[in-house]
């Protein structure tokens, strides 16, 4: 097992669809609650508690020729992913319990330049429908 960008990453090798299913075992292992909620931090008569998302998956193929093909070769693989992030702090403490979610800023700012992008490319398509209409005479 190593670190990557903060997280634990392992890499395994499987021969076969026992080993995948245990390899996807290993994953879902990290789906505790440990996992999506840290541990609770105490000051004075305030305790604060990150909430996380958790995104975990993996594909696995396996496939193989028959003997009567003269090569019964058979091969397989696959791969897998698990990532955590923030997405709320629970603050509990005399005034009762907050909840405040984390803003990812690269998201919005990702989803912004997706739709721009978006929006750019219809009025590039409409254009192009617009003149090819006018040159045909239909428009």
């Amino acid at each position: 097992m190593s670190e990557e960008n903060g997280g634990p990453v392992f890499g395994a090798a499987v021969e076969n669809a026992r080993e995948a299913s245990r390899l996807l075992e290993r994953l879902f292992e990290v789906t505790t609650t440990d996992a999506l909620f840290s541990a609770p931090v105490t000051a004075g008569d305030t305790t604060v508690i990150t909430a996380s998302e958790l995104t975990v998956g993996m594909g696995v193929g396996f496939g193989g020729g028959s003997d009567n093909e003269g090569n019964g070769g058979g091969g397989g693989g696959g791969g897998g992913y698990a990532a955590g992030r923030p997405v709320a702090v629970i603050t509990v403490g005399p005034l009762g319990v907050q909840v405040k979610p984390v803003f990812d800023l690269t998201k919005i700012g990702i989803a912004l330049v997706a739709a721009l992008v978006s929006l750019i490319m219809a009025r590039a398509n409409i254009r192009r429908i617009k003149r090819e209409l006018e040159a045909s005479g239909k428009g």
